[in-house]
Order: structure tokens, then sequence, then C-alpha cells
């Protein structure tokens, strides 16, 4: 049975730094391909294709990188328990605690009703135990283990700054309207200020337009249920959700890398450097043992 998660883990002088990647994962259970009415290919246009790749070399840095497996049209960890649809289910009755988001409304809450062109993915409701099956399968040991590790780094080195790390697609699913020079290479999630501190925010902000990238801050993607939930900057607990876009680095037709992705990984690899380097100036009090 695949673990929904893997932990990587620097060689040596591990920092407070998390790369987070939630929807790189691909793996999608055998049961599960019994009971959609979906080609299974099309599944993977929403997930965040190839970013555990290009955040594969931010350990060498000192970072800790935590990788989901599971496709996130499966199981989405970036949402809240209970953003559950219980119009997929038979037996909806129990739906007393379930939270109808607009995502829910639109087909992407934890469990995906809709693949990413709208098409639906279930042919019939699934049944009500299905819930419990995959809250345990996957979404609660993953959420386990990324709170026992930032837990873990605050304790020890007395704050922690995860990175979010997300893919976009092209402009025209954003918005129609934007052209390809308005559409951002970036977009920071800090939840409006509130989940990072400002001065950290607009230095990660600074580093990829020191690098050439476009970025922009929280339109349309202000950051999602992890950045949320884990930023405490108050507590030193620091959450930012980064959103590449995928023309960067690969092709979207095909779900292939081109020849950017390289450069990417590059500018990932170095971010990790670039904030091992700078710890102690936005973190001056509290100094690793």
């Amino acid at each position: 049975m695949i673990q929904p998660y893997s932990v990587f883990q620097p060689e040596s002088n591990q920092n407070g730094v998390v790369f987070n990647s939630p929807h790189s994962g691909t793996y999608l259970p055998e049961d599960f391909l019994k009971q959609i009415s979906i080609d299974p290919a099309i599944l993977h246009y929403s997930s965040d294709m190839l970013v555990d790749q290009l955040i594969s070399e931010t350990p060498l840095f000192g970072a800790t990188n935590f990788i989901n497996h599971f496709a996130r049209i499966y199981v989405d960890t970036n949402r809240s328990a209970r953003e559950i649809d219980s119009d997929m289910f038979q037996d909806s009755k129990h739906n007393i605690n379930f939270k109808k988001t607009s995502k829910v409304g639109r087909g992407f809450g934890i469990f995906s009703r809709n693949a990413y062109n709208g098409q639906k993915i279930y042919q019939d409701k699934l049944p009500f135990s299905e819930i419990d099956h995959r809250l345990k399968q996957v979404y609660n040991p993953v959420h386990k283990a990324l709170t026992n590790l930032l837990n873990q780094l605050h304790k020890k080195f007395g704050f922690y700054i995860m990175l979010d790390c997300h893919s976009m697609p092209s402009y025209e699913f954003i918005d129609p309207r934007l052209s390809n020079t308005k559409q951002p290479d970036l977009i920071i999630g800090n939840c409006y200020d509130s989940s990072c501190h400002a001065l950290l925010s607009q230095h990660v902000a600074n580093y990829f337009k020191n690098h050439g990238l476009r970025v922009d801050f929280n339109v349309p993607y202000a950051g999602g249920y992890n950045t949320r939930h884990y930023g405490r900057p108050e507590d030193n607990r620091n959450t930012l959700q980064l959103e590449f876009s995928r023309a960067l680095y690969m092709d979207e037709n095909s779900l292939k890398s081109h020849e950017g992705f390289s450069a990417l990984q590059i500018l990932l690899t170095g971010l990790s450097e670039n904030l091992d380097t700078n710890l102690s100036v936005f973190f001056p009090a509290e100094q690793a043992p």
C-alpha cells in the first residue's frame, strides 16, 4: 500500500524551513478507478504536476520537503476536513458537519466532484463510508505528520516558514481578459498579510523579482487551507502559498517539462539557500541550539 506522503530531511544543518507540495501527487487507488466514469488521464490536469521535482533540491540548504503522493482529485489535503459535498454521497442525512464553501459549490471540495474542465467524475453517488475511508487513508495521516513536523521545528528553532508550493494554469483559466503580458509568473498568497510576517513575504517576492519573475500578491490566490491553518506569524509560524505559472516549466497540453524546468528548479533551490542565509535577519532572537 502506497504511503500518503514522504518527508525528505536535509543531511545536515536542518533549519526551520519547509517546502510543502500538497497537489503534485498522481496516485489513484484501484478502488477509485472502479468508481469513476471519466478517463483517468484527464484527472491529472487538476494536479500540480512536477512541483515535487521542482523543489527536490531544496534540502541541500537545510530545508525539509513534505510531499503528498495521492492525487488531489481523490483527496485534497489543502481543504478543511468539513469541505464535503453531501450530494456526492448516498444517505446524506449525516451531513450536519459539512461546510458548503464556494469551492465545494464548484465541485472542488476535499473530494472533487468535477475534473478541471467541469466534467463530472462519478456517474453514481458514493457510499457514505467512503468519506471516513479517505479521511483515514490520506487526509488525517498527512495533517498529523505535517502538524508534528512543524511543531517540532518550532520547538527546536523558535519559528518555522512553510512554503506551500503550487502551480497555476495559463492565463485563460484565471481570467480570459488577461493577456500574456499581464499574467504574473508567480502569485504569492499570504492571506492578505495574516499568515506571514510582511517583511518576510516581501523578501521572498523580491528574491523572485530580482531573478526576473513577474510577481503579484493574493489575487486570485490568497492562500488555501494550509496557508490559513498553519500560519500564525504572531507566534513565528509563517506560511506562504507560492503559485507558479505552469508556462514557466511545462507544456500544459502534454504535462511534460520543457526547457524552462531546470531554471525554475535552480531558482527554488536558490530560494532555500537565500532563506537559510537570512533566517537570523527575520528571527534574531530564535537561534538554533
